[in-house]
């Protein structure tokens, strides 16, 4: 395994002169970060970047008195379009996706509307509601996945933006790709459809699929995907968004902040290296299957996640269930309402995810968790 731990870290960043001035205990303390919780609560990517981005990286210093705005930033924007079977024109990228759930936010939904399922990944509507957008807030089903005919009725013409995200945060759940596909077509002939897709690289095969199709044949639909996640670059803040050209050109005008260089490097890196690329999807999926399967058995209820991590219904309060994590070595993911008894627990390393289910098998053995509950009945409160 291409892994580097703190202590390598540190020794790299000693040697590429990144630290010169620091005293070797406040730079470790920096890298090294303060907690000895093993964290599994911000979908992150454990694997870290590939062999080729790391090499990418560690290349980026000797450019990184450049602005990666030019012809760097071209390269990686052909290469995902290349990649997704797009034209250039189709491609924006962003400092994350979440530069570009602001930038969507700002230029279409400022003093409008939006419509989203709840919960979900809620970056775009918060930041809409800060610019005086109203959200319309639409319950999962009650298998926790997006209900595409509720949405529908909740979408009248004139709504600013839709936003979906498949599988979605946090529930991991997904919509058919036919089924989610009708659903966007329809709601594209009233407003602009964002469908966010940063975990769709875990996605196990007809599931669901990506929607860069419809982008290609000029539906007003726009595709966000991230270098955070299967690529394990979440600390370098790359994404990008896919949609029609003059869509694209508008997210373009509206950029918040310029991309970085060592991110546009390791990016276009990543992008090439598909062999590291199915290490990580297919580790995720092993773990997943795992974890879930051990979750199950200890009768706590799982919605079918499709991404870097598992939620499950607890018995408990989601907070206290985080303190009795804690209390264990671990640390999850918040509270997510109104699925107030339910935990979103990202997937480590196998060795991390090991940690968890002997913590889980702890509090089973204690009576903390394992009371078997419907789904629906906490979905609609």
């Amino acid at each position: 395994m291409n892994r580097i731990d703190r202590r390598q870290a540190l020794a790299l960043a000693l040697g590429a002169g990144f630290l010169q001035n620091a005293t070797t205990g406040a730079a470790a303390d920096a890298l090294s970060g303060a907690s000895s919780l093993i964290p599994l609560n911000y979908n992150e990517n454990p694997l870290g970047p590939g062999p080729k981005a790391r090499e990418a990286i560690i290349a980026a210093t000797r450019e990184s008195w450049r602005y990666a705005d030019g012809e760097h930033l071209q390269r990686l924007i052909a290469a995902i379009a290349t990649h997704e079977r797009v034209t250039p024109e189709q491609v924006a990228v962003g400092s994350g996706s979440g530069e570009l759930l602001h930038i969507l936010a700002l230029g279409w939904a400022a003093r409008g509307s939006v419509t989203c399922a709840w919960p979900t990944y809620g970056q775009l509507m918060g930041f809409a509601e800060k610019m005086g957008a109203t959200v319309r807030r639409v319950p999962l089903d009650a298998e926790l996945r997006h209900d595409a005919n509720a949405i529908d009725a909740a979408t009248p013409t004139g709504t600013s933006l839709v936003y979906l995200c498949n599988p979605n945060n946090p529930t991991g759940t997904v919509l058919p790709a036919s089924e989610l596909g009708d659903l966007c077509l329809t709601l594209a002939q009233r407003t602009t459809v964002v469908i966010d897709e940063a975990y769709m690289d875990f996605v196990e095969s007809g599931a669901t699929a990506s929607m860069v199709h419809l982008t290609r044949g000029g539906a007003d639909i726009v595709v966000l995907r991230t270098f955070s996640k299967v690529h394990g670059l979440a600390g370098l803040r790359v994404g990008y968004a896919i949609g029609r050209p003059d869509t694209i050109a508008r997210i373009r005008s509206l950029e918040l902040v310029s991309p970085n260089m060592p991110g546009v490097l390791a990016a276009t890196a990543s992008l090439a290296d598909q062999i590291f690329v199915e290490r990580s999807r297919n580790s995720v999926i092993t773990d997943r299957r795992r974890v879930t399967a051990v979750c199950r058995e200890l009768g706590m209820r799982c919605s079918d996640s499709y991404g870097n991590f598992v939620f499950v219904r607890t018995g408990m309060p989601a907070t206290d269930f985080r303190d009795r994590m804690r209390e264990l070595g671990i640390e999850v993911g918040r509270l997510f309402a109104p699925l107030t008894d339910w935990s979103r627990i990202s997937l480590g390393r196998p060795e991390d995810n090991t940690a968890l289910i002997a913590a889980l098998r702890t509090l089973k053995r204690g009576g903390v968790i394992g009371r078997v509950v419907s789904i629906s009945s906490a979905v609609r409160a």
